[in-house]
C-alpha cells in the first residue's frame, strides 16, 4: 500500500491527462478510522507508561484496540496493493516503492531517537546517547519503536510482489502459503520475539492479512469485480458486517476470559472479522449510504505516511506540558495527546512544504502536491 494516498485515480479533468479508476473512497476512511486508533493506542499507552493513566483501567480498551487496527492498515494495503502492480510491475518499479518507505522511516527514527535522548529522564523509555547511536548504526535490521510496521509492510509487498509476478503465483495459492506462514508464526515463530530477525517474525504474522486483502481484491474493487452480485446487495453486505462484528466481539471475549494474547490463534479471528467488520461497514456508509465523508478525514488518509512517522514526538510533548501546568486528568490529557498527535504533524508537513523541506523529510511524493481527489 502506498501510504500517502488511496490507490486508484481520481478523475483529474485536466487535458491530456487521462483519468483512471476512481478513488475507493471507503477505503480512505477505513484507513483513516486504524490510523486514528494507532494515534489513541500511542497516546493511552503512553500515558500507562508514564503512570498518569492506571492500565487497569483501560486493560481491556487497550486489548480490543491493539486487536485489529494493526492488521486492518495490512488489509487495506493488500487490497491496494493489487491495482497498483497494475499500473506499474512490482518488479520494475521496486527501488523507488522502496525508498518511499524507507527513506522516511530512517529520517524519523534518527529523529526520535535524538527527541528522545533530549528528553532524558521527561522520556518514558530514557535512552542514552551511546544507546541511541548504537540503534542508529543498525537500522534498519532493528527499527526502532514504532517504525517495524512500514519495513514488514515493505517485506510484505516484496514478498507477494514476487510470489505474483515472477513466482506466477494466484492470489489464492499465495493466501494458501501465507496462512500456513501464520500458522508457523502461531505454533513456533511467536516466542522469537528478540534479535535481529524479529522483522521476518513479524512478517510472518501479518503476510497473512496482507495477502487476504490481495485475494479479495479483484472481488471488491472496480467495475470488473468478481463478487456475485447477490452478495453485492446492501443487505448481504450489512449482514457480513453484523456476522464479522460479532465474530470480533466472541473473540475479543475469549481472549480476556481465557487471558490469551492477540498473538494467539483467536487473536487471528478477532483481527480479520474486526478488520471485515469495518471495511464492510465503511463500504456501506460511503458506496450505499451516500454519507458524505468530512474532508479531515480524507486529509488524515492522504497524509497517513507523515503523522504515523512524526506522531509520537507530539503526543509525549503534550504529555509533558500539560502535566507540567498541573492537568493531570486521563480524559483530557487522551483527547489532547490523540488531537495534537493527528494534528501536529499536520501543521509540520505544511511548514516542510512552505519550506522546500518535504522531499528532504521523505514526504516529497508528486502526489502529495496535489488535491485531494486528482490524479494522484
Amino acid at each position: 500500500m502506498n501510504m500517502r494516498s488511496a490507490d486508484g485515480r481520481g478523475s483529474a479533468g485536466r487535458r491530456g491527462v487521462p483519468s483512471g479508476p476512481p478513488r475507493q473512497i471507503w477505503i480512505d476512511v477505513a484507513r483513516a478510522i486504524a490510523l486514528v486508533l494507532v494515534v489513541v493506542g500511542h497516546t493511552e499507552r503512553g500515558l500507562v507508561a508514564a503512570g498518569v493513566m492506571p492500565g487497569t483501567e483501560v486493560e481491556d480498551f487497550d486489548r480490543i484496540v491493539y486487536s485489529f487496527h494493526i492488521p486492518l492498515f495490512f488489509m487495506i494495503s493488500g487490497l491496494l496493493f493489487t491495482k497498483s502492480i497494475e499500473r506499474r510491475p512490482f518488479m520494475s518499479s521496486w527501488k523507488a516503492r522502496a525508498l518511499r518507505i524507507v527513506q522516511p522511516c530512517l529520517i524519523w527514527s534518527v529523529a526520535l531517537l535524538g527527541l528522545i535522548v533530549l528528553a532524558a529522564t521527561q522520556a518514558n523509555t530514557p535512552v542514552s546517547a551511546q544507546d541511541a547511536l548504537t540503534g542508529i548504526l543498525l537500522l534498519p535490521l532493528q527499527p526502532v519503536s514504532i517504525f517495524w510496521f512500514p519495513y514488514t509492510l515493505l517485506i510484505c509487498m516484496a514478498a507477494s510482489g514476487l510470489a505474483v509476478e515472477y513466482m506466477r503465483l494466484k492470489p489464492s495459492t499465495l493466501l494458501l502459503l501465507s496462512s500456513v506462514l501464520h500458522l508457523a508464526y502461531l505454533l513456533w515463530l511467536s516466542e522469537l520475539q528478540t534479535g535481529i530477525g524479529l522483522q521476518f517474525v513479524r512478517f510472518g504474522e501479518h503476510q497473512l492479512y496482507f495477502a487476504t486483502g490481495f485475494f479479495l481484491a479483484r472481488s471488491v474493487l472496480g467495475r470488473e469485480a468478481g463478487l456475485a452480485e447477490s452478495w453485492r446487495e446492501p443487505k448481504a453486505i450489512g449482514a457480513f458486517a453484523v456476522v464479522a462484528s460479532t465474530s470480533f466481539l466472541a473473540a475479543a471475549c475469549l481472549l480476556a476470559e481465557l487471558d490469551l494474547s492477540y498473538h494467539s490463534a483467536i487473536g487471528t479471528l478477532a483481527a480479520l472479522s474486526a478488520s471485515a467488520a469495518i471495511l464492510s461497514g465503511c463500504h456501506l456508509a460511503i458506496n450505499v449510504a451516500k454519507r458524505a465523508v468530512p474532508p479531515p478525514i480524507l486529509t488524515i488518509s492522504q497524509e497517513t505516511l507523515a503523522i504515523f512517522c512524526m506522531h509520537v514526538p507530539f503526543i509525549a510533548a503534550t504529555r509533558m506540558v500539560m502535566t507540567r501546568f498541573g492537568i493531570e486528568d486521563a480524559s483530557i490529557l487522551l483527547l489532547a495527546g490523540t488531537a495534537m498527535g493527528l494534528c501536529g504533524p499536520l501543521f509540520a508537513l505544511r511548514l516542510m512544504d512552505g519550506f522546500g523541506l518535504a522531499a528532504f523529510a521523505g514526504f516529497g511524493d508528486e502526489r502529495r502536491t496535489q488535491r485531494y481527489g486528482e490524479r494522484s
